[in-house]
């Protein structure tokens, strides 16, 4: 009868465990980004009575006559199935769509990783979680390390627009002062009396060409007018000058036919002849304080589906990243006029130079189960884990950001109410069988009296 009692309070033990996992689910069920629990059972070794025998020639095998000892936790399980997206309407609260987690560190470096994206700017343009821990960066679309650079949006810039006199190499495409389409028109030569001394029809049939290579063809046109027309030739050929393409000329010219939106674009005209600066450079400079003299002030913050942080100033200008044709990480400023300057035209000085302080890295592993779960919201790493892969959302095995909400429980709760009444039908039973071991115990010591 011992025996009985030890296997029905194994029962009981068992059952009040998987109501405690329950409670913790429940207790839950409007916790960010959390993952259900569920316990599985397992049973504890057996007492053997007998082995069984085999079958011979002359008779029958038996089975063996084993008497369990009861049931023992098998495993407790998470449920890292994605939640509910939560709105909210606020810009810095995210949610991982598919697979990924956010990479936190706290003031030593310790990272961690979480599914809570309630973010927000502290004082110094940190994005941080509620708790204050600062939000990793990444410039990679995927590494086997992180980068350990945290997210930090400046407050106040100081912006310094001019034009780049690197003009030549650049492609049509390249061009973000002007968006010069394929097409043609015609450039007319007039002589002082106002006849025409010819014209010459101007072609553009790839914006991928660079200016340089635009502008040779433009001189090529003119020099086979003048093959055809010989000995009379136009006093006209086109140049690249300060980031300018100039039509020199002694004559007058007149501009028609635009079909290339090249004219309007360039500020060319019937009376200006040198295009406007078709590239922009700018500096960007992060200020430590407002000035008030050429400094702008940070006036919100959005985060697109890759995790990319675009930052709005108060004069109406973005800084922002983009990912170039080369899966590389590079710099975007769009001025208030709305012209963007990328790559190599845009240059940064203080501490805004990293560029892994507007890309939100995240981290995805193995075997994201044998993550640990801590306070916070937060996992930390575990043995079983495996090897950790970060980099950027949207790309590679990662997830999509969705902003303006967040992540709500994963806690199904039919199903806990469910588990929970199994659980107690559990203790229900064993407590009877306890009970039953007990009587029978207290009815044999009576037998001897």
């Amino acid at each position: 009868m011992s025996q009985a009692l030890h296997t029905a309070s194994t029962g009981i033990n068992a059952g009040q465990q998987q109501i405690n996992v329950i409670a913790n689910n429940v207790a839950n069920i409007n916790t960010t980004a959390f993952k259900a629990a569920n316990m599985t059972f397992e049973t504890l070794y057996s007492n053997t009575l007998s082995y069984g025998s085999a079958a011979t020639t002359d008779g029958g095998g038996t089975n063996p006559k084993q008497i369990g000892l009861g049931v023992k936790i098998g495993g407790i399980t998470r449920n890292f199935d994605s939640g509910t997206f939560v709105s909210t309407g606020r810009d810095l609260d995210l949610m991982i769509s598919g697979n990924g987690f956010f990479v936190v560190q706290d003031s030593d470096g310790t990272q961690y990783f979480t599914r809570d994206g309630i973010f927000s700017t502290d004082s110094d343009g940190n994005l941080v979680t509620q708790s204050g821990m600062k939000v990793v960066g990444t410039d990679s679309l995927y590494s086997n390390s992180s980068s350990t650079e945290t997210v930090r949006v400046p407050t106040n810039l100081r912006v310094n627009v001019f034009n780049s006199p690197d003009l030549q190499n650049k492609t049509l495409d390249e061009l973000n002062n002007a968006s010069v389409k394929t097409g043609s028109f015609t450039v007319t030569v007039l002589d002082p009396d106002g006849t025409t001394a010819g014209e010459v029809t101007m072609t553009i049939d790839d914006t991928s060409k660079t200016v340089g290579d635009m502008v040779a063809d433009f001189n090529a046109a003119i020099a086979d007018w003048n093959q055809q027309h010989n000995p009379d030739t136009l006093d006209l050929n086109v140049s690249i000058s300060n980031g300018s393409i100039v039509f020199n000329t002694g004559s007058t010219l007149s501009f028609s036919g635009d079909s290339t939106g090249f004219l309007k674009e360039a500020g060319i005209s019937n009376t200006n002849y040198t295009s406007e600066a078709l590239n922009q450079s700018v500096t960007v400079e992060d200020m430590l304080s407002y000035s008030g003299e050429g400094d702008i002030s940070l006036t919100g913050v959005t985060v697109d589906e890759n995790g990319i942080l675009v930052a709005s100033y108060d004069d109406g200008s973005r800084l922002t990243m983009q990912i170039n044709e080369n899966d590389v990480a590079e710099w975007k400023y769009v001025t208030p006029e709305g012209v963007e300057i990328v790559g190599g035209d845009v240059n940064t000085e203080g501490s805004i130079a990293d560029t892994t302080n507007f890309i939100i890295e995240l981290a995805t592993m193995v075997n994201q189960e044998g993550l640990v779960s801590i306070n916070n919201n937060l996992w930390e790493w575990g043995p079983d884990v495996g090897e950790i892969y970060y980099g950027m959302a949207g790309e590679m095995a990662f997830g999509a950001i969705e902003s303006g909400g967040y992540e709500g429980s994963n806690v199904d709760i039919a199903t806990e109410l469910s588990n929970m009444i199994t659980a107690q039908r559990m203790i229900q039973m064993n407590s009877r069988v306890f009970s039953t071991a007990s009587s029978v115990m207290e009815t044999l010591a009576y037998l001897g009296q």
